[in-house]
């Protein structure tokens, strides 16, 4: 079944008839997904969006695009968080060991600091009678662009994971957010591990509640060690001053 299909079977189902009875209903009625007063999402378990009418929201984690509804729903414990573990993540090489001793000292480096005296006074006396752009060619310039690459290496990562808790099969909240509230309905799809997210369009709340993302860190097993460690040694210097 393909995505376009699918998602016009869940706007479908997910709207009222047009004669539904809204006599004892206060607020919008009949609701349909299509409304630009609500957003509708087809959620799985671990907290990832299958269908939404913002085709950019699709194959993204729900706490990115609403942090407020997804920090009620761990407050509630409809989702769980978990910690998981990369362990062939690579990570940016921050870690530069440059030396400050000085150069020794000898005829080569004279010879090279005479070099680059010459040179510089060289380029100096073209700029300033204007003579560079004999030379000038954009084909040359493209070839003598280098782009910057970041050293990455292999390292250990941890971020976080979430879960639906199955039991919960449906709930619904409010959420203030200064001086709006945002309401939202939770209800699980039967025989399957999505659920179906219905939220208040009409109040931002991104001042009040930031993003919950899957943001990776890197695992400092470093310094893990040497707290253990001089835990160990704490222990060691305490009994042996134990008569």
């Amino acid at each position: 079944m393909s995505l376009d299909l699918l998602e016009r079977r869940f706007l479908a189902t997910a709207k009222q008839a047009n004669d539904t009875d809204c006599s004892n209903v206060d607020g919008l009625c009949p609701l349909s997904c299509e409304s630009i007063d609500i957003n509708c999402y087809l959620v799985d378990n671990n907290g990832f969006v299958v269908i939404s009418k913002e085709r950019s929201d699709v194959g993204r984690f729900f706490g990115e695009i609403d942090g407020s509804v997804m920090a009620q729903l761990l407050k509630s414990g409809l989702f769980k968080r978990v910690t998981l573990y990369d362990y062939q993540a690579m990570c940016k090489n921050n870690h530069h060991h440059a030396s400050a001793a000085r150069p020794l000292l000898s005829p080569f480096h004279s010879l090279l600091a005479a070099v680059k005296w010459l040179f510089s006074n060289l380029v100096l006396f073209l700029l300033e009678f204007n003579i560079c752009w004999l030379w000038h060619n954009d084909s040359l310039v493209d070839a003598h662009k280098q782009k910057k690459v970041e050293s990455m290496v292999p390292c250990n990562t941890e971020y976080p994971g979430f879960i639906y808790d199955t039991s919960i099969r449906e709930t619904n909240s409010i959420i203030k957010c200064g001086r709006c509230q945002k309401m939202f309905v939770l209800q699980q799809v039967v025989n399957s591990n999505l659920v179906m997210l219905v939220v208040q369009a009409d109040c931002d709340c991104s001042r009040h509640y930031a993003p919950i993302t899957l943001t990776p860190k890197e695992v400092k097993y470093i310094l893990l060690r040497l707290f253990k460690t001089s835990r160990v040694l704490g222990c060691i210097s305490i009994s042996s001053r134990t008569p």
